[in-house]
């Protein structure tokens, strides 16, 4: 890619080793400029955007589901696993395993050392036999993947198109047990926006465990006790203004990221982030022929949840007594998937929620499939049923009854070859549905899509290596016939030289809100490029009428998103993004948003790392133009510095000081609201 399986301009080798313990692999690759090598000091899983060579295995050879382990020139290392049934990537998955790199004058060579306890495969006495592919990503010009496996674009699933490497029939069998010990300990200071006295409870150690332990090659059990959930890096932020639904942040933390993916379906119904300060956590996951399973139970101390409606959604949080302390709950979560003929699957996934203590509870039971008629097409079948009781804190604020029930369904049809792809999908999702252990953050609506899509590819030095041209039509009305959104909308995508790419989006829309149809029109550009191997620029522009949700009507918006990313030498980088929003009214300016994210990263090893981390947000308001009373100016400042040094991937030590100050009408500048200094040590024990 992007050529059409076509012998490379340049070439590598791989050598393969194992000796019944763990799995070598090293890399040869040459190079005709190494000068031009993109090798650069990151922390693991931050090489994408280097030279980077690595290898793809399916261990269960069932064409659905492979681990892959990936290194730069300099040795830094990242691991993800690739789901083929929900045709998912995730790079939040960690193993502990070796890796080494080095820049020679003909190229690179790199070497990967992978305990065989980190993989789950079948065990038998007989001959292994997965699934591989060796991969090399030489970015150039162009962005190039290079592999020894030759991809068929007719086809829509990867892993079924691998070749097989076997033997490996001596492994042996070893206690695949670790145990990770977290020490943690905080000094936070905090007050309230009223700015009254500091909270200043003093240091605060901790301490906790979580266990990993292999009970057989497929079968794993994870544990975690007192378990520490601070999240020690700020996640991406967003733009939260104009905004009706809730957001989205990923998945960080360890006990939940192992096994993570055995829970995935085709709609959202395990979001672990809901899951917010267990004091235990009990998770069996594993896979025995077709059959693959997954098991999760804990407690939860403070319990919220995404309550959804048909335009907007709310995050709320149970409490009670008259200082209003938080809920505790009981979770439970269960997935069964069972594999059909060469590429297709069929499953359930059971979720409960419940804190008797305040009358509530949610379950969910969900069936679903994943249907693959020929080698370019997918149909995806999903139906669940979930069944609540609702406290009086929610029946009061949300007018909900005390019991309520409700369905989702989502089909979808799927097609995609060289050059054609469409879609063809339907969701039907009740007004009383809840997922309270997933994402769901609409309901009440009815949902229909196509979209059709023609791809066109150039090998050798045409200017655009890639085009895409794009008509999608959808309508959505709630579930009483009300038509909420008709969209239409054309897309253009392109990749050019020194890596650029320009994605395009152009359509418009009848939008209802609040008793009233307004026209929307948009127009996106998103574009950048690489000049050099240092540099990468980038700006996404999008112009638009759209809906004024607080003041019900047709407002004008001018949204700009630059990013810049720096790198100075093989140890320094500068990663800054920045959004500015303005959206004008008839009477004026509504508003201006400004969202700036800085994270300056030196890092002295591919172990190690200092990085400052700042993050601004400003909103600047008309109130004369607001319906309901609003601060004129609000802003929040966020700054981080972060010191890390990592032995494996488990076995880590943090320390770090953060603060948080704001402004809003009340004060003429920006006050400290927060401080607090952090150091976390875990320390992965491999008896």
């Amino acid at each position: 890619d992007p050529a059409e399986n076509v012998r490379t301009a340049v070439s590598a080798e791989a050598f393969v080793m194992e000796d019944g313990d763990t799995l070598y692999v090293a890399f040869v690759a040459q190079d005709p400029d190494v000068s031009q090598i993109r090798a650069f000091y990151s922390d693991r899983d931050r090489l994408w955007d280097d030279d980077h060579i690595g290898i793809v295995l399916d261990t269960f050879n069932d064409e659905r589901r492979a681990y892959e382990f990936w290194v730069n020139p300099l040795g830094v290392q990242a691991d993800s696993i690739f789901d083929d049934v929900n045709r998912r990537g995730d790079d939040s998955w960690n193993a502990i395993w070796d890796s080494a790199g080095r820049i020679t004058p003909s190229g690179y060579e790199a070497e990967m050392a992978i305990p065989l306890k980190q993989l789950r495969f079948s065990p038998s006495d007989e001959a292994q036999v997965w699934g591989v592919d060796f991969v090399r990503n030489f970015p150039r010009d162009r962005e190039n993947r290079i592999a020894n496996n030759p991809i068929d674009r007719d086809v829509s699933c990867y892993l079924c198109q691998l070749r097989k490497l076997e033997g490996m029939s001596n492994l042996q069998a070893s206690r695949n047990l670790e145990i990770i010990p977290t020490l943690t300990t905080t000094s936070v200071q905090s007050r309230s926006r009223g700015l009254g006295a500091w909270d200043k409870p003093g240091v605060d150690p901790d301490a906790g465990v979580d266990l990993r332990w292999g009970i057989t090659q497929d079968v794993y059990l994870n544990a975690t006790l007192n378990p520490d959930f601070s999240q020690v890096e700020a996640d991406t932020p967003q733009l939260d203004i104009n905004n009706t639904f809730s957001l989205f942040f990923p998945e960080r933390r360890t006990f939940f990221l192992d096994g993570a993916d055995y829970f995935d379906t085709f709609q959202n119904l395990v979001y672990t982030r809901n899951i917010a300060d267990p004091d235990y956590g009990l998770k069996l996951t594993g896979k025995s022929g077709r059959h693959t399973y997954g098991v999760l139970a804990s407690n939860d101390l403070s319990t919220s949840f995404i309550m959804p409606r048909s335009l907007g959604s709310n995050v709320t949080r149970l409490t009670q007594g008259e200082d209003r302390a938080p809920v505790e709950s009981d979770v439970s979560i269960g997935r069964y998937r069972m594999d059909l003929f060469e590429n297709s699957t069929i499953g359930a996934v059971l979720t409960d929620r419940r804190a008797d203590a305040v009358g509530y509870s949610n379950s969910v039971a969900s069936i679903d499939a994943v249907l693959r008629p020929s080698n370019s097409d997918v149909v995806t079948v999903q139906g669940v049923y979930s069944q609540s009781k609702n406290p009086l804190q929610i029946q009061e604020a949300f007018g909900r009854s005390r019991d309520s029930s409700g369905n989702s369904l989502r089909v979808e049809y799927r097609h995609q070859d060289a050059e054609w792809d469409w879609r063809v999908g339907y969701d039907d999702i009740g007004k009383d549905f809840r997922a309270d252990l997933g994402f769901v953050n609409r309901v009440d609506y009815k949902y229909f899509v196509t979209t059709v899509g023609r791809t066109w590819r150039a090998d050798g030095d045409s200017f655009f290596s890639r085009f895409r041209f794009a008509a999608d039509y959808d309508r959505t009305e709630d579930q009483s016939g009300k038509q909420l959104e008709e969209e239409l909308e054309f897309f253009i995508n392109m990749n050019g030289p020194a890596q650029s790419y320009l994605n395009a989006l152009f359509g418009g829309s009848k939008t209802y809100w609040n008793g009233s149809t307004f026209d929307e029109q948009f127009n996106q550009v998103s574009l950048g490029f690489s000049p050099t191997p240092n540099l990468a620029l980038g700006t996404t522009l999008r112009i638009e009428d759209v809906v004024d949700f607080a003041n019900t009507r047709l407002g004008r918006s001018n949204r700009l998103s630059p990013f810049v990313r720096l790198q100075l030498g093989r140890h320094l980088q500068f990663n800054l993004s920045h959004t500015l929003q303005q959206f004008d009214v008839d009477g004026g300016r509504l508003f201006t948003a400004n969202l700036s994210d800085l994270r300056t990263t030196y890092q002295f090893t591919a172990k190690s790392f200092l990085r400052f981390t700042l993050q601004y947000n400003d909103r600047e308001r008309d109130r004369a133009l607001y319906l309901n009373p609003v601060q004129a100016r609000s802003k929040d400042l966020t700054a981080q510095l972060l010191y890390s040094y990592r032995f494996t991937a488990a076995t880590r030590f943090f320390v770090g000081y953060s603060d948080a100050s704001f402004q809003d009408d009340r004060y003429e500048s920006l006050e400290p609201i927060g401080r607090s200094f952090f150091a976390k040590f875990t320390y992965a024990w491999q008896p």
